[in-house]
């Protein structure tokens, strides 16, 4: 077109062979005449390819002259933006120079607009030109209306027109699908018939009044033909091009994927031939055979598809939806039956667009209908498929509250049922399915919680299921949730009971039951906080509840608890433990002994391992069996863990006797002994028991104590006093009394020898002057049989000398004493180099 403005007149363009024409000034093929608002480039790239006409085989062959015997190419197509060009090709004997045959084609060009139902009808018998004078202008003027043809198109009984031109229901269904195939996708229909060359274009559209009467409003408004076409080409925006007889032959590469009709053989390629059972089809043909008393679908459809975009208007699937939705719409119960869930569910989007509540009030019929059946089902005691739930939740989604109260009531009824056949999987699913969608599930508890004989049957075993299945530390948010949503819930005793009986069997799968325990009572804790500030229904009842669940977890928990798996990290966390009040009122209530010493027990480790308490007090209050697993359990935290910076909480593990104020000091050194992984933490606990009244008392240390520290010694670590780098590290920073009697365990375990000379130094000095002397006279004695032997050797013998041995004393040196080495190398050294000197 000449510009983007919209038109409303009719353009007209010619063509044909001439001396020159508006886009060459030769002889030629050209435009010789056109309406102005017609653009030049449209014109030489949309119309002028439409522009063509090669003569049958069968005439050119034959040399026939008679244009009369040549048949028409009729051709319209659809462009961008609803413009229409419709044009028609015919054959001429002569051109301007008398010598050639040509031939003519005229273009109208439609402006874009809404088409109504019948326009095909003024397409098929439009009235063209087929020459024109170019002396009289290129200028043509724009028409208000498409000159029409007398008498036009005639009114035929679609079956008769069919039969005539060989079409039965096998070929008219495999024809339209094949059509709407075309249409939505990118596949050619090529259609042969079988009748005289002259005649082909006026029976070609003869059946198009019978394919335009059939095809839904979209496919009638993107169709695109050819009445005539020497052979089968591919042209854009043609979807049906009709050719002459023969000249579809096998193997063709231009037809070898496309639709081809060859009714002359009876030959159909490229169609499936099993779907021509689909619902449109069947639908179309009875239509076919009633002679379009059915013709309301289409108004009906126009309808469903208002609003829906092109993709979904062009799809043969489409149609065939809407074929069984308008045979239940229109047959009412007899065929409301047969409608399934998926077709209804496919359905739906025809709802969601603007006005579809006013304007499509036959698909809303249908689906509450349908709805009605599958209640009427529910009544007998079945159980909902997946599908019909998918399906109304849907369009629940849709209409909202309009079906509210009668899907909160198909599903309650379904609930019911399923709890009534024992099917746990049927009432998963459903529930699944009311909480997939908020408003629904909002709808339907309101609900069941108002009528007690619902709440009791559907929705605390719900509420137990949903309980069981929550990760514990969301256990007490879930609880508080549905209290805070429905708070009539706080009346019913069973929410108590069934929040009580799920949280002792979830607590009492928790391998570290303690910090479970103390999770659970600081949630509850921050619950009672926040709903203190608020005066509701649902804040009163959430404390109440609270204050019942904090009794079920301490009970659950003195119940089940599992000392032996207890760590001190338990402890040191488990805050509850050090709320002395709250801990006092929660013991009120105990009644079991077994519960009563748990506690105990519990309150004495956490003052032991987090309050740092010891001694005797630890113990007091419990009676012997309890003191004695206590300090069991004790025993086994300490080992676990042993720090050096807590050696007073060791006391309260090895406190014995009937006051509790004795220790087990041969036990302590044997746990120490046992656990310590290196022997510097035994020595620097030694250190350490100076500073403690339970080893030190005013006159030195208790003889047990001193005693037990020697048989450690002397069992365990007897080497240990003997190392100077123990005394240096370790032993020499101790205080006198302790640095005394550890010197003193060292003589007890020093040799026999040691221990007499460390007692008795005088006798030890006369005992060494002494053994020097001998030595002496023993060397003496030597050296005179030495020099005797030595006249009556010969010069070949070898001088022997015998030497008796010295005594070497113990090498083993107190601390204080310093070893002196003697003169010359490797001798022993003596006690005093005052002695040595003596005998010099």
């Amino acid at each position: 077109m000449r510009d983007n403005k919209p038109r409303t007149a009719i353009q007209q363009q010619m063509y044909t062979r001439e001396r020159r024409g508006i886009f060459r000034s030769t002889e030629g093929y050209d435009t010789i005449a056109k309406s102005d608002g017609l653009d030049s480039i449209f014109v030489k790239k949309v119309l002028h390819p439409l522009c063509v006409y090669d003569a049958p085989a069968a005439l050119a062959t034959d040399g026939v002259k008679e244009e009369s015997a040549y048949p028409e190419s009729l051709h319209l197509l659809h462009l961008d933006g609803g413009t229409v060009v419709l044009g028609r090709s015919v054959y001429k004997g002569a051109d301007f120079t008398g010598l050639r045959s040509t031939f003519f084609t005229h273009n109208y060009i439609l402006p874009g607009g809404e088409l109504q139902a019948n326009d095909y009808r003024s397409w098929l018998s439009a009235e063209f030109v087929d020459t024109y004078a170019i002396e009289s202008g290129t200028e043509l003027r724009e028409l208000d209306a498409l000159p029409q043809a007398a008498p036009g198109i005639e009114d035929e009984a679609a079956s008769s027109i069919l039969a005539s031109l060989g079409f039965q229901a096998r070929e008219f269904k495999a024809l339209l699908h094949a059509m709407m195939q075309s249409l939505a996708g990118k596949k050619k229909v090529y259609v042969a018939l079988d009748v005289p060359i002259s005649r082909l274009s006026h029976e070609a559209k003869r059946l198009l009044v019978v394919l335009y009467r059939c095809l839904p409003r979209a496919y009638r408004e993107t169709l695109g033909f050819m009445t005539y076409s020497k052979e089968p080409v591919s042209r854009k925006g043609i979807h049906l091009t009709f050719v002459e007889p023969g000249s579809l032959r096998a193997g063709d590469r231009e037809t070898e994927k496309e639709f081809v009709f060859d009714m002359t053989s009876g030959r159909i390629m490229n169609i499936d031939m099993e779907k021509l059972h689909y619902p449109f089809l069947v639908y179309a043909w009875s239509a076919v055979e009633s002679n379009f008393e059915w013709e309301g679908f289409h108004p009906f459809a126009d309808q469903m598809l208002e609003g829906m975009d092109s993709t979904c208007a062009l799809a043969p699937s489409t149609y065939h939806d809407l074929a069984e939705l308008y045979a239940a719409a229109e047959y009412g119960e007899e065929r409301l039956g047969e409608l399934d869930s998926s077709l209804l569910s496919r359905s739906l989007p025809y709802l969601r667009t603007p006005g579809a509540m006013e304007n499509k009030v036959q698909l809303h019929d249908l689906l509450l209908a349908r709805f009605d059946l599958h209640y009427d089902k529910l009544l007998q005691g079945e159980i909902p498929q997946e599908d019909i739930l998918s399906l109304y939740l849907q369009y629940y989604g849709i209409v909202g509250k309009l079906m509210e109260n009668k899907l909160v009531g198909f599903m309650v009824l379904a609930v019911t049922n399923a709890y009534k056949t024992g099917d746990e999987d049927a009432v998963a699913r459903l529930y699944d399915v009311i909480e997939s969608d908020e408003m629904l599930g909002l709808a339907f508890f309101s609900k069941v919680v108002a009528e007690a004989r619902f709440a009791d049957k559907l929705f605390f075993p719900y509420l137990a299921r949903k309980l069981k299945e929550v990760q514990l530390h969301n256990w007490i948010g879930l609880l508080m949730e549905w209290g805070r949503s429905f708070p009539r819930l706080f009346q019913y005793e069973q929410l108590y009971a069934t929040a009580r009986h799920s949280l002792g069997a979830k607590l009492a799968k928790e391998r570290h039951r303690l910090a479970a325990a103390d999770l659970l009572v600081q949630q509850l804790l921050q619950v009672e906080a926040g709903a203190k500030h608020g005066g509701s229904k649902a804040d009163i009842g959430a404390v109440g509840l609270g204050k019942e669940l904090e009794l079920a977890v301490y009970d659950t928990l003195l119940a089940g608890i599992s000392f032996d798996r207890l760590t001190r990290h338990e402890l040191a966390n488990a805050e509850f433990l050090g709320d002395s009040g709250r801990l006092r009122r929660w013991n009120e209530g105990l009644q079991d002994p077994g519960r009563m010493a748990a506690s105990r027990k519990l309150r004495a480790l956490y003052a032991w391992f987090v309050l740092k308490e010891s001694g005797e007090s630890l113990l007091r209050g419990l009676d012997q069996d309890e003191a004695c697993s206590l300090q069991e359990i004790g025993r086994d935290l300490l080992a676990r863990d042993l720090r050096e910076d807590e050696f007073e909480g060791l006391i309260p593990a090895f406190l014995q006797g009937p006051s509790w104020d004795l220790v087990d000091f041969d036990g302590l050194f044997q746990f120490l002994h046992e656990h310590c992984a290196e022997k510097e933490t035994i020595y620097r606990f030694i250190l350490w028991t100076e500073t403690s009244p339970y080893f030190m008392r005013a006159r030195g240390f208790v003889p047990a104590y001193r005693t037990a520290l020697q048989r450690y010694f002397t069992k365990h670590d007897r080497t240990a006093l003997k190392s100077r780098a123990n005394w240096k590290n370790s032993f020499n920073g101790s205080g006198d009394r302790l640095k005394a009697a550890l010197k003193e365990i060292q003589l007890e375990l020093s040799s026999p020898l040691v221990r007499l000379l460390r007692n008795n130094r005088r006798g030890t000095l006369l005992l060494s002057v002494a053994g020097v002397g001998v030595a002496l006279v023993a060397a003496g004695i030597v050296t005179a049989l030495s020099g005797k032997d030595e006249q009556t050797m010969t010069p070949d013998q070898p001088s022997t000398t015998e030497v008796s041995p010295v005594p070497t004393p113990d090498t083993v040196q107190e601390p204080g004493i310093t070893q002196q080495p003697t003169e010359g190398t490797g001798a022993s050294p003596t006690p005093s180099a005052g002695i040595r000197r003596q005998f010099n």
